[in-house]
């Protein structure tokens, strides 16, 4: 696992080995009436892993350097760029509700709401 530690700031930045992803259409619902959440990566039959690790690294070891990380952090922070078209990333403008909102779910299976 590569990371960039920042010592005037007390932060250890860890980037992904590939800054993005193509932007396509990932999913398409199969019952356009149906409303749930799609998880990227799971759901969607053309995915890419978005991972921290280089080619050649063992994910047994790197997910072990990223828990003592997350172990040794009091909070953490990420920066998402989301385009999606035809969803809702934060708050539905005709209804003005978050139930359409992007959903995430960090390495501990917890959910992160808006």
């Amino acid at each position: 696992l590569m990371v960039f530690c920042n010592m005037e700031t007390g932060e250890t930045c860890v980037y992904p080995t590939q800054p993005s992803v193509a932007q396509k259409n990932w999913y398409i619902s199969k019952n356009p009436k149906e409303k749930r959440h799609v998880w990227y990566g799971e759901s969607m039959t053309w995915r890419i892993p978005v991972r921290v690790w280089r080619p050649g690294s063992d994910p047994a070891d790197v997910a072990i350097q990223l828990t003592f990380l997350r172990l040794m952090s009091t909070e953490a922070s990420q920066n998402i760029t989301y385009h999606c078209k035809n969803s809702v990333a934060y708050m539905d403008q005709q209804t003005g509700n978050l139930k359409k909102a992007l959903l995430l779910q960090g390495s501990n299976e917890i959910e992160i709401r808006a």
